[in-house]
C-alpha cells in the first residue's frame, strides 16, 4: 500500500500553532537615572533636572511615581522637597524629573539630598531601586548666622546711650570705621595681610563679618579701627559678637589711646576688651598694655571660660567693660570677671584717663597664637552685631 500524502496535515497544523497577535505578551521595559545632578548654587542652576531613559520604548504609557530625600541637604531650607508622578507617553523612551533648589548667598558645605523612584507602571526599575543624587555645591561668600545668644541691655542706670553702630545698614559707615592694611607682621610675626576688600568685611544681615581666609600660604583679613572718627574716655562698652576658633586664629576687640600716632604704643594705653586664642575656642581674655615706651612695655589682665563644650563660635556673647576715673572691669556677659584700679601701672606713666578708639580685627598666627595647621579650617568669621557706648 502507497503511503497518503502528509503536506495537508502539516498545513493543518499549523493552523493551530500560529499565534494570533492579540495574545502576544507586551514588552516590560527597565526604567533608570543614568547620571546623579551636580551644579553650582546659583540663580542660573536653581532647577536641577534629572533624567531618566527606558531600556526600549513600548506601545503603552508608563507612570513613574517619585520623591526626595535628605542626605546632607534639608528639605525646604535647600531644596524644595517633591513627591508625584509622571508619565512617559508610549513610543517615548526618556523624561525628565525637576527639583527646584533654595538658592541663597550663604557660605555652607556642599549638600546632597536623594531623589528616589517609589513605584512604577508597565514598567519595572531597573536593578529593583533607583536613585539619583543631587549636590548642591556652594561657591558663597556670605556666613548664614542666627540672633541666638547674650542680649545686653539697651540702656544702664545713670549712663546714656552716647553712641553706637548696630550695623543696619547695606555697607560698612565710614563716618565710623577706617582700616589698617598691610603685612607687616604688626609686631607678632603675624601672616596675614589686612585688606579693605569686600571679601574681608562686610554688614549683613545686621551684622559686621570680618573674615580671615587662606589662599595657598597667604592670609588675608581686615583691621578695623575708629581712630580720628569715634573715640571715648570712660564709659560702659558693650560689644556683642560670634567668635572664629582653630589653631593660629587671633581675634580681637580692643581700644589704643587716641594720641597713638604722637606717643607710640604702649605710651598710649591698651585695652583689650577681648581676644581669644583659636586653639582654646572656650576661652577669652581681657588685658591692659602700658609703658613709658616699647623697652618698658608691661601688661595686666585675666581670663574666663564658658563650658568647656562649648566655643564663642557657637552663639553671641556680650564683651564688655566699665571704665572710669578709678579703674576697668572686665565683663562676659553681664558678669565681671577681672578688675584693674588706677595704679594698675605703678611707676610707669597711667595712659588709662584719655580717650581711645576702637580696634576689631582677625590675626593670623603670631607669638601668642602660633601658627595655622592642618586642623585649621578657613574661612573664620567674627560677627559683629553691635558696638556700644554708654556714659
Amino acid at each position: 500500500m502507497r503511503a497518503l500524502p502528509v503536506l495537508p496535515l502539516l498545513v493543518v497544523l499549523s493552523t493551530f500553532i500560529h499565534c494570533r497577535p492579540e495574545d502576544t505578551v507586551p514588552f516590560v521595559p527597565e526604567i533608570r537615572f543614568p547620571i546623579d545632578i551636580s551644579a553650582d548654587e546659583t540663580q542660573a542652576n536653581s532647577t536641577f533636572e534629572f533624567p531618566l531613559v527606558l531600556n526600549q520604548s513600548t506601545t503603552r504609557d508608563i507612570t513613574v511615581r517619585y520623591e526626595t530625600r535628605d542626605l546632607t541637604a534639608i528639605e525646604g531650607e535647600d531644596y524644595l522637597p517633591v513627591a508625584d508622578s509622571l508619565i512617559i507617553p508610549a513610543g517615548t523612551a526618556s523624561a525628565s524629573i525637576f527639583v527646584d533648589i533654595v538658592v541663597d548667598d550663604y557660605l555652607e558645605e556642599d549638600e546632597q539630598f536623594r531623589l528616589v523612584l517609589t513605584g512604577s507602571t508597565n514598567a519595572i526599575l531597573a536593578g529593583g531601586i533607583q536613585e539619583a543624587i543631587g549636590t548642591i555645591r556652594n561657591d558663597d561668600s556670605l556666613f548664614p548666622v542666627t540672633n541666638e545668644g547674650y542680649l545686653s541691655a539697651s540702656s544702664y542706670p545713670g549712663q546714656s546711650l552716647v553712641w553706637s553702630d548696630e550695623f543696619d545698614g547695606e555697607a560698612i559707615d565710614l563716618s565710623h570705621w577706617t582700616y589698617d592694611l598691610g603685612a607687616s607682621g604688626w609686631g607678632n610675626q603675624e601672616l596675614q595681610n589686612y585688606t579693605s576688600d569686600s571679601e574681608n568685611s562686610y554688614v549683613d544681615g545686621g551684622n559686621l563679618f570680618i573674615v580671615a581666609r587662606e589662599n595657598g600660604m597667604h592670609y588675608t583679613s581686615a583691621r578695623m579701627k575708629s581712630i580720628g572718627l569715634q573715640e571715648f574716655q570712660y564709659g560702659r562698652l558693650d560689644v556683642r559678637a560670634i567668635l572664629p576658633k582653630g589653631q593660629g586664629i587671633w581675634p580681637a576687640i580692643w581700644m589704643l589711646g587716641a594720641n597713638y600716632p604722637s606717643v607710640g604704643w604702649p605710651a598710649c594705653g591698651e585695652i583689650d576688651i577681648m581676644e581669644l586664642i583659636g586653639s582654646s575656642p572656650n576661652t577669652v581674655h581681657g588685658t591692659v598694655h602700658y609703658g613709658a615706651d616699647w623697652t618698658q612695655h608691661n601688661y595686666t589682665g585675666s581670663g574666663t571660660s564658658i563650658p568647656w563644650t562649648e566655643t564663642f563660635s557657637d552663639e553671641f556673647h556680650v564683651f564688655s567693660i566699665d571704665w572710669d576715673e578709678n579703674g576697668i572691669t572686665w565683663l562676659l556677659d553681664d558678669q565681671p570677671f577681672y578688675t584693674v584700679d588706677n595704679d594698675v601701672t605703678g611707676s610707669q606713666p597711667y595712659p588709662f584717663d584719655n580717650p581711645f578708639f576702637f580696634i576689631m580685627n582677625i590675626a593670623v598666627g603670631g607669638q601668642w597664637p602660633g601658627y595655622p595647621d592642618a586642623t585649621t579650617e578657613f574661612p573664620q568669621f567674627m560677627a559683629v552685631d553691635y558696638v556700644r557706648v554708654f556714659q
